[in-house]
């Protein structure tokens, strides 16, 4: 009914692209592409619309004061502009899953409603009036995405994201090892066989795990129509909770309600993980690791006893000085001295940003206990693109530095 928001849901498909060679919008990818050439019907109408779903737990009573966690599930209209279509007043508050437990598998359950929407609106469509042609017209709408962080990921999908076969992808193709002294399944030296096959890592012998080269391809990723055809398969077990074979041959834990859309299985990218989530998780472990915080930090006793039997870094192993003393950690390159974590954080203290962007990055700086506290995602999002760069140039060695750096890029 407003007819400037009526003119914006076909920017999509004729609106201006000023930098025509790279994705501004999601129609110039090709998940959007590949779903208009398998449904012409619906691509030749510009006015049907593209929805993403996004959904994220939370606990509405404050941080640490309660285990209720309330799952919020949003629906965001794709054909808007890239500075439109993800402001707060264009995402629609559809389901509001409630606590006090993880929904788990049973997300499902509470979108069925969503779900029989989403089929009503793909096979009949909704009679809408457009105020920028003065034209009433059947409005179709498709799911296209859906936006989350990886444990929202497993539950929307139906495979677990933890122990062995995490990979959603992958599936059970791409299996880690469980440490002996962590305890925890490993995916170590597991990204070389994504590497091109004439790649010098591949042969690459003493640099990742000792006197051990790569030379399979990776994993195939399987289609829609593949993936439907194992979930067909797929025998409950005897105790009804999950499916035989669990655990070993696949991590299925049920299967979703969106497999009931009628082209769900065409969809070339049905589930995206947020950025922001990773960006936080990654920062917040290289920040950990290279101050040498206790307790948080990835290079702990057990994680060098563990490198000490898989790879060939004998100045990373834990050595003993004399026959009675204790085992000393030697301090790895990748590590600040106790006056080099000083002299970051007292920069780190001088830095200025705009209100709004990073205004609150500085407060958290605490030189006795040799920390920043209180980040959120988006000052890790800050600190991995414009600080680590900055940060650690002149005090980690430069094949450190260079990693770091160039890990911002992305």
């Amino acid at each position: 009914m407003s007819e400037s928001q009526a003119k914006q849901m076909t920017w999509h498909k004729n609106g201006h692209r000023y930098h025509t060679d790279k994705i501004v919008h999601p129609a110039d990818g090709e998940a959007w592409k590949k779903f208009d050439r398998d449904f012409t019907g619906f691509s030749m109408e510009a006015r049907n619309v593209r929805i993403a779903i996004a959904t994220d737990g939370f606990c509405p009573f404050g941080m640490g004061s309660s285990s209720y966690t309330c799952w919020p599930m949003f629906v965001i209209p794709l054909n808007l502009p890239p500075g439109v279509c993800m402001r707060q007043h264009n995402m629609f508050l559809t389901l509001i899953i409630p606590g006090p437990n993880y929904p788990g598998k049973h997300i499902s359950v509470f979108m069925e409603p969503l779900v029989d929407e989403l089929i009503h609106a793909w096979q009949q469509g909704v009679l809408t009036y457009d105020r920028a042609t003065k034209t009433n017209f059947i409005m179709r709408v498709s799911f296209l995405y859906s936006i989350h962080d990886l444990p929202a990921y497993g539950i929307f999908y139906g495979w677990c994201v933890h122990g062995k076969m995490p990979c959603p992808t992958c599936m059970e193709a791409l299996q880690g090892k469980r440490l002996k002294f962590g305890g925890k399944y490993s995916f170590f030296d597991c990204h070389r066989q994504f590497l091109p096959i004439d790649h010098s890592f591949r042969s690459d012998s003493n640099s990742f795990l000792s006197n051990t080269t790569v030379s399979n391809e990776p994993p195939l990723r399987l289609s829609g129509q593949e993936i439907r055809a194992r979930l067909d398969n797929l025998v409950p077990a005897a105790n009804g909770d999950k499916f035989v074979g669990y655990g070993k041959d696949h991590h299925w834990t049920h299967i979703s309600s969106l497999w009931r859309l009628p082209y769900f299985h065409k969809l070339v990218l049905p589930h995206n993980i947020d950025v922001m989530h990773n960006e936080k998780n990654v920062a917040e472990a290289i920040f950990n690791t290279c101050f040498d915080i206790p307790d948080q930090t990835k290079d702990n006793v057990k994680a060098r006893l563990d490198q000490a039997a898989l790879c060939n870094r004998p100045e990373l192993n834990l050595v003993q000085k004399h026959a009675s003393s204790q085992w000393v950690k030697p301090r790895a390159d990748f590590c600040l001295s106790r006056a080099q974590k000083k002299e970051v954080l007292e920069w780190f203290q001088t830095l200025k940003f705009p209100d709004g962007y990073g205004s609150n990055l500085r407060r958290g700086v605490n030189l006795k206990t040799m920390r920043i506290n209180g980040l959120k995602s988006h000052d890790y999002h800050i600190m991995m693109e414009r600080i680590f760069p900055v940060m650690f140039r002149g005090y980690l060695p430069t094949h450190v530095w260079e990693v770091l750096a160039e890990g911002g890029f992305y």
